[in-house]
C-alpha cells in the first residue's frame, strides 16, 4: 500500500483567475498531506459557472493569481495522519474553496471528502459536491407536506434543487430564459416553463392549500423577478419562503404590501465549510436544527445519486479536457444549452470499479 512517504511531492497542474478574462494553467509541486488531509489524484472536476466566472470577472483587472474550482472526484494517493475512515486507493468526492480546485492532484480536508461506492462513475459522482449546496438550500426552505415550489434559473444549482424538491414529493416548477436550459429541466423529469413573467402572473391557476416557496438560483439584478415571486408565493395560504441561493441582487419594498414572507439565503453547503479546524477534524460543530454538517450534506447528496434521485447523466453537461478550459469558460459566459462543465484527468479510466 502507497504511503505518504512513497510520493514525497507530484507535480500537479492548477487553473487561475487573475490578469485575463479567461483563464490560464500553471505548473505546481503538491507535497504530502498535512494533518486530517487527503491528497487525491484527480480523474474529473466540475465547473461551478456562477462563483467562478465571478472570480474570474473579480481577478481580470489585478496582478493576483487566484485558484479556481472546488469540486473534484478521484483516487486518494495518500492519507495525512489523524484522517480516519480513509485508505490509499479509496475513491472520493472532494470539495473545498482554494483546495479541491481544478487540477491533476488535490490536497482535501478528510471531512470535505466521502468515499464513492463501487459502480458509481466518478464523472457523475463530482455533482455531489455541487449538490451538497442544493441539499443545503432545500434543508433551509424547510418546507412542509403539500408545498408547492418554483425555481428561477436552470443552471446546475437550479436543476440540483428541482430535483432534490421533487425527490421529497413536491410539486415543482423549474423557470428560466433559455429554452434549452428548460428543456434539460424537462428531460430530469420537472415541470419547468421558458421565463418567469407568465407564470408569476397568473391568477387562474388555484394556489396550493399549503405554502410556496421559490428558490431564486439566478444571478444579476433580480429586483423585478423578486416582487414577481413574492406576490406568487404570497397568494398561497400557507408560508410563503424566497429563498436566495444564486449571486443576485435584488432591491426589496419592505412594507405590508409584502404580507408575511420568509426570506433567507441559502450560502454554501451545511455548518463547519470553511472552517478549517472543522475540516480537519480538529473540532466539531453543531449545525442549526433541520440543517446538516457539510460532510453529512455530501454523503446525502452522493446517497441521491446513488438512489436515481438526482441524474447527473440526465443534466447535459459537456465533458473536456484541461487543456480546453479557456474555450469552456468562454462557452460558460453566453449560457449555452450545458450548465457547466467537467474537466477529466488522465486518471479517469483507472479510476472505475
Amino acid at each position: 500500500m502507497t504511503s505518504v512517504a512513497d510520493h514525497p511531492h507530484l507535480t500537479s497542474r492548477r487553473l487561475l483567475a487573475g490578469g485575463r478574462p479567461l483563464p490560464r494553467t500553471e505548473q505546481v509541486r503538491v507535497g504530502p498531506p498535512g494533518r486530517g488531509e487527503l491528497r487525491v489524484r484527480a480523474a474529473y472536476s466540475l465547473v461551478s459557472p456562477g462563483t467562478e466566472l465571478h472570480y474570474l470577472d473579480r481577478f481580470a483587472g489585478t496582478g493576483q493569481d487566484f485558484p479556481l474550482g472546488y469540486c473534484s472526484a478521484g483516487v486518494v494517493d495518500a492519507v495525512g495522519p489523524g484522517a480516519t475512515g480513509f485508505a490509499v486507493g479509496d475513491r472520493v468526492i472532494a470539495m473545498s474553496w482554494g483546495e479541491a480546485v481544478h487540477g491533476d492532484v488535490v490536497t482535501v480536508p478528510y471531512r470535505l471528502c466521502r468515499r464513492v461506492p463501487g459502480g458509481m462513475d466518478l464523472a457523475d459522482a463530482v455533482v455531489a459536491n455541487l449538490a451538497a449546496t442544493a441539499v443545503h438550500a432545500v434543508d433551509r426552505a424547510v418546507l412542509r407536506p403539500g408545498d408547492e415550489a418554483a425555481v428561477v434559473g436552470a443552471g446546475m444549482v437550479g436543476l440540483l434543487v428541482g430535483q432534490i424538491v421533487a425527490a421529497r414529493g413536491h410539486r415543482v416548477t423549474v423557470l428560466d430564459l433559455r429554452p434549452e436550459r428548460v428543456r434539460t429541466a424537462e428531460a430530469l423529469g420537472l415541470g419547468a416553463l421558458t421565463g418567469t413573467r407568465e407564470f408569476f402572473a397568473d391568477e387562474t391557476t388555484p394556489p396550493p392549500p399549503d405554502g410556496r416557496c421559490v428558490f431564486l438560483c439566478g444571478t444579476g439584478e433580480a429586483s423585478d423577478t423578486v416582487a414577481a415571486a413574492s406576490r406568487w408565493a404570497g397568494r398561497a395560504p400557507g408560508r410563503s419562503r424566497l429563498i436566495g441561493v444564486g449571486r443576485f441582487s435584488a432591491h426589496v419594498e419592505f412594507s405590508v404590501e409584502l404580507g408575511n414572507l420568509d426570506i433567507r439565503y441559502a450560502a454554501r453547503c451545511g455548518a463547519g465549510y470553511r472552517d478549517p479546524d472543522y475540516a480537519r477534524g480538529l473540532t466539531d460543530v453543531t449545525p442549526p436544527e433541520g440543517e446538516g454538517t457539510v460532510t453529512q450534506n455530501l454523503q446525502r447528496a452522493l446517497d441521491l445519486i446513488g438512489e436515481g434521485a438526482v441524474r447527473p447523466d440526465r443534466m447535459g453537461l459537456s465533458r473536456l479536457p484541461l487543456e480546453r478550459a479557456q474555450e469552456a469558460y468562454a462557452e460558460l459566459r453566453e449560457r449555452p444549452a450545458h450548465p457547466a462543465v467537467v474537466f477529466a484527468y488522465g486518471h479517469q479510466e483507472e479510476t472505475r470499479s
